[in-house]
């Protein structure tokens, strides 16, 4: 489809990584954050039908920071303590006692210096979401679902005003991207009258890596009690009395001095290798490859990053049958999946994989073929789709 004019376009997100760090040079360098958005960036570079304006909050600068860089427009602007850009304390949050003020102007201003033709806000589960109620009937807005932060378990201040402000933004706004099934099954539930619009975030696709195997289980990602870690843990725990050897390897980062108490009280500590957050996804995928299987017992996802990735490097997946993880399994059994929170069919599940050397092999191959059915076509069409989904609301929103 030909597109005449050049929409100028505004995304809301909130990410990072080295490149642009090396740009802005934040006080304290952080580990990569959304690295979807940073993938979609990358396909817009140097667009003909697009002029991209992308707005993120950042953590350790000071002031606004702007660069230009392959026709793409990057606004950062300081996370935290006016002037000196350094973390709220605990016991002084005068960004959530104010309902994110200084956030809510610099979108404003920065969105009335740009005026764009839309604005493309990417998840409602963050506090820099605050900022689009003020652009409601003012300008076309396209909010992109990444995750519904109502189902999450933590239970704070924060993370219940966040779902406070999801359900509001659901029920407000009426236009939405999303990218399976469920997830728009789900957005329909909160507000029947949403206009959807499909479009993904660009997968890479990853080679298989032939590694000997030195783990028999992989969790990576965020270590929350959320993705299940505890779960897992336990699990591990159990078939440490029947196989003495039972090693686990989890990558990421997250509050593991806890996580590693709780192994030690399991009794497991020389079982579990943890690595922390590593720097590179190669390191990640090196590790992955050394694992007979990735076991991700989280309690709320769409499709995770962990299981796409596992799927492609031909790993078997154990998951709960949560969010829209079950899609996978469309025509055939490719993930086991188990009953969230059923920790003992987890831990048949695992069971079952770790004696079936033959199994896991099937499993992985199906695997692949599968990630590769899901997402290697929507790659691409993701600018045409965002395309045609940015024109439609516009041509709506100006009738």
């Amino acid at each position: 489809m030909s597109f005449t004019k050049k929409l100028k376009v505004v995304w809301f997100c909130g990410f990072t990584n080295s490149f642009v760090q090396e740009k802005i040079k934040p006080w304290r360098k952080v580990g990569e954050i959304a690295p979807w958005i940073s993938s979609l960036i990358s396909i817009f570079e140097e667009n003909e039908h697009i002029e991209l304006h992308v707005i993120s909050q950042h953590q350790w600068i000071a002031s606004y920071k702007f660069f230009e860089n392959k026709g793409i427009y990057y606004h950062f602007y300081p996370r935290g303590i006016p002037l000196i850009g350094k973390h709220w304390p605990n016991f002084l949050r005068l960004d959530f006692w104010t309902g994110y003020y200084k956030t809510k102007r610099w979108m404003k201003t920065l969105i009335k210096k740009i005026n764009p033709d839309i604005i493309h806000m990417h998840g409602v589960e963050n506090e820099f979401c605050e900022a689009i109620y003020q652009f409601h009937n003012k300008y076309p807005v396209f909010i992109t679902i990444q995750g519904f932060i109502s189902k999450s378990t933590l239970n704070t201040r924060i993370i219940n005003n966040n779902k406070r402000r999801e359900l509001e933004l659901l029920q407000l706004f009426q236009n939405f991207g999303y990218r399976t099934e469920t997830m728009g099954r789900e957005i329909k539930d909160f507000n029947s009258k949403a206009n959807l619009f499909w479009h993904g975030y660009p997968v890479k696709i990853v080679d298989t890596l032939n590694k000997e195997k030195k783990f028999d289980i992989v969790f990576f990602g965020r270590v929350t009690k959320d993705k299940g870690i505890i779960d897992l843990l336990e699990a591990v725990s159990v078939l440490s009395k029947e196989i003495s050897s039972i090693k686990l390897c989890v990558i990421g980062g997250g509050n593991l001095e806890l996580f590693k108490k709780i192994a030690q009280r399991l009794e497991i500590e020389d079982s579990v290798f943890w690595t922390g957050f590593l720097p590179s996804q190669n390191d990640v995928f090196d590790l992955v490859a050394q694992s007979k299987l990735c076991v991700l017992p989280t309690y709320h996802d769409i499709i995770s990053g962990t299981i796409i990735e596992s799927l492609f490097l031909e790993l078997p997946v154990i998951a709960y049958n949560v969010g829209s993880i079950h899609e996978v399994n469309k025509n055939e059994n490719i993930i086991s999946l188990v009953e969230k929170g059923n920790i003992k069919l987890l831990t048949e599940s695992i069971r079952e994989l770790l004696s079936d050397e033959k199994m896991r092999t099937i499993k992985g191959k199906k695997g692949r073929k599968r990630a590769i059915e899901m997402f290697e076509e929507d790659n691409k069409n993701i600018i045409n789709d965002l395309l045609l989904a940015y024109n439609s609301i516009i041509k709506e929103f100006i009738k």
